[in-house]
């Protein structure tokens, strides 16, 4: 589509928003459904009052359940007139009207009305649609013979299709199928060569291959690996005030290494969740354990531990409940669930599989600017294990030397210090006490004033020794600071720490005792599972559970079409949406766990179907009918992640450096965030070199101010299973104006110049390919080539501005190029990074 067409139609679709109200997909005439018709409205409009929540619940009425109903006989089935329940929805009386005037809480005539016909149908009640044991629903009718969808979630999405009236859209064309597909599977945008490759291809396979390919790629782990980390509330520092730093990006590391070893999605859960837990675990399996060590750390001084401690426990709960079950349980921390059949108890007896830990709720090692708590792993490299036993010996050697003559030594040290040495020579820590003693200090001052005499007074001998002891210390420190520690999970030795309801959250409140278990409204772990981490993460991926396998493919078909079959990707709950397709959902829930929880089958059966691969370009009659996608009439079309636009504009510019795994990085950013946000407790150095240049998962990221480039993230402090999309002018701030952005496009403009052929129409024609995959249209290279002179006859009347541009960053600018002529292609080259086409993934 033309740039300036697409623009048209964009702006006139923003005008369609805001009138078009979204309405269900209900067939006319079709019998109330009560999973996704009344079952929402009286979730949100009854259960308030007469839920789950047994503290909370009026007149004894509880209306979540077909028991509650049938014992308060409120509702007479079949027979509206009859039932009170019609009554009080109908009656003027606002002492008897339901609900209450003052809940408000109002229910509309159409609703009301609903709630009638439900009840002339029969009242039936249904199991909530997730709480349902998983099976594997057939195939739907009109799906067989010869023109039947090869893929299975074609069948099922091509069903629906046919009851609305409506068929797929055309498949998108090759140059649209290759850039979606390489972006949405590596986070990276396809090379030219890759782009040609693919469309020049015959083979009526050549998709299937290249899929395949991407399959393989490294970077595939590295793409995967974002949504995880936001789920697990992953960052590289600590949060709170004192915001210290960690090493959890060995942790990082593992994920992404996992998701390219396509680790099955049950063992990656139990490794996580319990891998030290496992007989002889391997280092890997310890380091996996960090996911429900990714919660932020108070390092406060005055932060209360015990309160601390229990707080850390609140967090793993709600964490593990909301990625593996998709369930609020935090609502149920202080009272039962006002919606889900959730207790408090229950919070508490899920809160015992996570509060044996042996730790404190306070910080235990303190590295410089490192802070973590016990549990940790530290992982030296065979290089620094090597280093610090050679030191450690050298200092042996040397302490042998100085306690041969400690015996004169510590006769002569008390006269010394009582001699007054000059205090221009002694350390800091000495001069307070210099007035008094040597017997009245304490005896880490003794050591140091030990130390002082050998240096400054003792035999040459010593004096050499003790130096030599000091710089071999130093060097261990530094050594030690090197070392990455990470923090794991592991369980107390002895008694396991009991567990009790703690009454509306508080620590200091313990009530009943409880024992760890699951939801009593799940099936049980099998009779004599262990009641400990490693049960409870067995059950998660058993048949037992009917929720993993469910949210978990909600979560990666989030990944492709931009939403989940249930948009509430956090809540599957009476809440929460229902599916759009509840067959698929479930058959792909089902297929996922049949075959060992194959995350890359999966991924490869999502791309390979007819439903991903469709045109995502609309109509005004499929906005009207479908503005969300929900029916998957068309192609899945939203903007790219903030942090794969940074990855892309690197990539497109030359300058993206694919080094995978390491210490995270610090690219440009504004001074003084870090700074103001910190008190002036910490200040941010930017990297030089290829580090500037590493993928956005490596950036550095810190809790009280994430990275600055990023925008629409999640804030890493919570877990966060659900993308964020929004809208504003900063967004564009960012991508216009961030050095990064601005610097990737006049690096970029460099390789225009140089590899995009002779001409400018040649040149444009070349660097639109390159960020689109598609050829571009000739009153398109009008546009860009109107928008260069534009600016080259600009930057001729103001050579200084470029000079000024293409000196943003520290790439080494190619001297050789007119800096007039070069400015006005990072100028278009900054204009296409900021197409809406280029912006997104079509």
């Amino acid at each position: 589509m033309p740039i300036r067409s697409r623009f048209v139609n964009i702006c006139a679709l923003f005008g369609l928003l805001a009138t078009v109200v979204p309405t269900p997909f209900a067939a006319e005439g079709a019998p109330v459904s009560f999973t996704t018709e009344i079952r929402p409205l009286i979730s949100e409009k009854c259960f308030t009052c007469h839920g789950p929540d047994r503290k909370k619940r009026k007149g004894d009425l509880r209306l979540d359940t077909r028991a509650g109903v049938e014992d308060s006989g409120i509702i007479v089935p079949r027979n509206p007139e009859e039932s009170e329940f019609v009554k009080r929805l109908f009656t003027a009386d606002p002492d008897e009207a339901m609900p209450p005037p003052d809940s408000n809480l109002v229910l509309s005539n159409s609703e009301k009305t609903l709630l009638r016909q439900w009840i002339a149908e029969g009242a039936e009640y249904e199991e909530h649609w997730a709480f349902t044991p998983l099976a594997k629903p057939p195939f739907p009718g009109g799906t067989e013979g010869r023109d039947r969808p090869e893929n299975p979630i074609d069948r099922f999405v091509a069903a629906r299709l046919r009851d609305e009236g409506l068929e797929f859209a055309p498949e998108a064309d090759r140059p649209t199928l290759v850039r979606r597909v390489t972006l949405d599977l590596t986070g990276l945008p396809p090379a030219p060569e890759a782009v040609a490759k693919f469309v020049a291809d015959p083979d009526p396979d050549a998709y299937e291959k290249l899929v395949d390919e991407l399959l393989r790629s490294r970077h595939y782990g590295e793409r995967m690996a974002l949504p995880w980390l936001d789920a697990a509330r992953y960052a590289d520092s600590n949060g709170f005030q004192q915001d210290g730093d960690r090493h959890q990006y060995i942790w990082r590391d593992w994920v992404a290494r996992a998701m390219n070893d396509n680790l099955p999605f049950d063992q990656f859960t139990v490794w996580q969740l319990a891998g030290d837990l496992l007989e002889n675990p391997t280092e890997d399996q310890l380091i996996a354990t960090g996911f429900n060590r990714n919660h932020m750390l108070n390092g406060e001084g005055g932060a209360i531990a015990e309160e601390q401690r229990n707080n850390y426990v609140f967090d793993r709960v709600d964490t593990t409940a909301t990625v593996w079950l998709g369930l609020t349980l935090a609502c149920a921390q202080c009272h039962d669930h006002k919606y889900d059949p959730l207790t408090t108890k229950d919070y508490y007896s899920f809160f015992a599989f996570f509060n044996n830990l042996p730790e404190n709720g306070g910080v235990d090692k303190r590295m410089g600017r490192i802070q973590v708590a016990e549990p940790a792993l530290s992982l030296a490299s065979d290089a620094q294990t090597a280093r610090e036993r050679e030191i450690a010996k050298g200092i042996a050697a040397l302490d042998k030397i100085l306690k041969a003559a400690a015996a004169e030594t510590d006769k002569a040290v008390p006269a010394w210090w009582a001699a007054r040495p000059d205090p221009k020579k002694l350390p800091a820590k000495l001069r307070p006490v210099l007035d008094r003693p040597y017997e009245a200090v304490v005896p880490a001052e003794q050591r140091l004033i030990v130390s002082e005499y050998l240096k400054q007074a003792g035999p040459p001998e010593l004096a050499k020794a003790q130096r030599e002891k000091e710089a071999l210390e130093a060097q261990r420190e530094t050594l030690r600071r090197e070392i990455p520690v990470v923090m794991v999970m592991r369980e107390r030795e002895g008694e396991p720490r009991e567990t009790h309801i703690l009454d509306r959250g508080d620590y200091l409140s313990p009530k009943e005792k409880v024992e760890p278990a699951v939801p009593e409204a799940f099936p049980p772990p099998p009779a004599g599972a262990p009641a400990n981490r490693l049960g409870l993460a067995r059950w998660l991926v058993s048949d037992a559970n009917p929720l993993t396998a469910r949210v978990t493919v909600n979560r990666q078909w989030q990944i492709f079409f931009g939403a989940g079959l249930v948009k509430t990707a956090e809540d599957f709950g009476l809440q929460g949406e229902s599916p759009s397709h509840p067959d698929l959902l479930n058959w792909l829930a089902a297929d996922f766990r049949e075959f060992g929880w194959d995350v890359k089958r999966l991924h490869r059966l999502i791309v390979t179907s007819r439903t991903y691969r469709q045109n995502s370009a609309i109509g005004p009659a499929q906005w009207e009918r479908d503005p969300e996608n929900r029916l998957l009439a068309r192609g899945a079309r939203f903007r790219l992640p903030s942090m794969l636009l940074r990855d892309q504009a690197l990539a497109l510019g030359g300058l993206l450096v694919k080094t995978i795994g390491g210490p995270p990085v610090y690219p440009y950013q504004p001074p003084g965030l870090w700074e103001e946000f910190s008190y002036e407790k910490f200040g941010y150095t930017p990297d030089h070199g290829e580090k500037l240049y590493r993928r956005s998962l490596y950036v550095f990221w810190r809790r009280t101010l994430g990275p600055t480039t990023f925008f629409d993230t999640a804030n890493r402090q919570t877990c966060s299973v659900k993308p964020l999309r929004t809208n504003t002018p900063l967004h564009a701030l960012i991508t216009l104006n961030d050095p990064a952005f601005v610097e990737a496009a006049r690096v970029w403009a460099e390789r225009i110049v140089r590899e995009g052929g002779a001409t400018p129409a040649e040149r444009l024609g070349w660097a639109l390919r390159a960020a689109t995959a598609r050829a571009p249209k000739p009153d398109e290279l009008k546009i860009l080539e109107r928008a260069r002179v534009k600016a080259r006859d600009h930057f001729a009347s103001f050579p200084a501005e470029a000079e000024a541009l293409l000196g943003t960053g520290e790439w080494e600018r190619d001297p050789s190029l007119d800096p007039v002529e070069l400015a006005s292609y990072a100028q278009v080259a900054q204009l296409i990074l900021n197409l809406d086409e280029v912006l997104n993934r079509e």
